[in-house]
């Protein structure tokens, strides 16, 4: 018997995916979303001309409110790299972020260098010292891997409090030196970019933080995006396919880090003056940490939603006043208890679940021929 062939369905391209993140065949120049990149540079463009344009009218207060959102947004997706696409809990970010920050500051400071060189020096630091706590920390993993990262940050904060010739230990250091000879903070001279007010670093922080966010949309729709989403996913199959794990967990963990510290030569300009309560644990490990997780691990938006959560709802019941704090850790419970993805992996489940919905039936394709 003959069967015939000529009615039999036409089907699209098939897809690849990597755990909850789908990447169709129209190649990697669309989010997963189906946004184009154009569209999304015309929306960073915009975003970019709004703050540009509105942070001119902000009070001192707000400017540094949106400022401090900025910044943590910028530090919880760098770290999201690392936790949200390639699956590692990772705790280390305050020693890479305090490493940054006194760079810069010192450099500024006291040896008068131009911001270039500071974040230069900066992300090279940064980048050995990744690679080389790369070969030994992923020999372990969960909860022992966390363990191991958490006390880089706490040596980290230890180094600066006790190395006092160089950061003034706990009176701190400001881009004008320590603290007690006296002076001005100096500016962050980068070519002939000078930031030397809050707006300043307001718009700077914003325009980092738009590129950083392109760049990882495009990125984790790459090979090396995607063998982190794979290592993170299932490691033996990762492993089976042809992705080498021990090097794709390296790769996120020195990105994250240097990003991090490139992130902290800015930060430590934007606070003009800091000490190592500026970098403890709870502040600069775990809260951004808390971030990635709140907003949405392996989401693009997450961490930005996360730094919101995070630094916003504190200053929202700031008039509760005694109880601010207890409201504030109930709110971040229900959070996590609520939305286990994230806020942003919810709305995403959501989006997806719809177009599932929307999405016609091979039989009712078959039908309509």
């Amino acid at each position: 018997m003959t069967q015939s062939t000529s009615h039999a369905p036409k089907h699209s391209a098939p897809e690849v995916r990597s755990g909850a993140d789908t990447v169709p065949s129209t190649g990697i120049w669309r989010d997963k979303f189906g946004l184009r990149l154009w569209v999304r540079l015309v929306i960073a463009a915009l975003v970019v001309v709004a703050t540009i344009s509105l942070s001119g009218g902000l009070n001192s207060h707000d400017t540094y409110l949106y400022g401090t959102l900025a910044a943590w947004a910028l530090i919880a997706s760098s770290l999201n790299l690392v936790v949200g696409y390639a699956g590692q809990l990772n705790l280390s970010s305050g020693a890479f972020l305090a490493l940054g920050a006194y760079i810069g500051v010192l450099g500024t400071g006291r040896y008068d260098w131009p911001g270039w060189k500071s974040l230069l020096i900066a992300g090279l630091i940064a980048l050995a010292f990744s690679l080389l706590l790369g070969l030994v920390i992923f020999r372990a993993r969960g909860l022992h891997f966390a363990l191991i990262t958490a006390g880089i940050s706490i040596i980290g904060y230890n180094v600066a409090l006790l190395w006092k010739e160089k950061t003034g230990g706990a009176a701190g250091i400001s881009s004008a030196g320590p603290i007690e000879e006296g002076g001005i903070a100096r500016p962050f001279v980068l070519g002939p970019i000078e930031l030397s007010q809050e707006v300043h670093y307001l718009r700077a922080m914003v325009v980092v933080l738009v590129v950083m966010l392109l760049a990882t949309s495009v990125l984790v729709r790459r090979k090396l995006g995607l063998s982190w989403q794979a290592t993170r996913d299932d490691e033996v199959l990762a492993a089976s396919v042809g992705v080498r794990v021990a090097r794709s967990k390296r790769t996120a963990f020195a990105a994250s880090s240097v990003l991090i510290s490139l992130v902290g030569v800015l930060y430590g300009h934007w606070l003009g003056f800091i000490t190592p309560g500026s970098f403890d644990f709870a502040t600069a490990a775990f809260e951004p940490l808390a971030m990635v997780i709140i907003g949405g691990a392996g989401t693009l938006l997450g961490p930005m939603v996360g730094a919101l959560v995070v630094v916003g709802f504190p200053e929202l019941f700031n008039g509760l006043k005694d109880y601010s704090t207890l409201v504030y850790a109930a709110l971040l419970l229900l959070v996590v208890m609520v939305a286990p993805k994230g806020v942003v992996g919810v709305v995403e489940s959501t989006w997806r679940r719809v177009r599932r919905g929307k999405r016609p039936s091979e039989q009712e394709k078959e039908t309509e021929r």
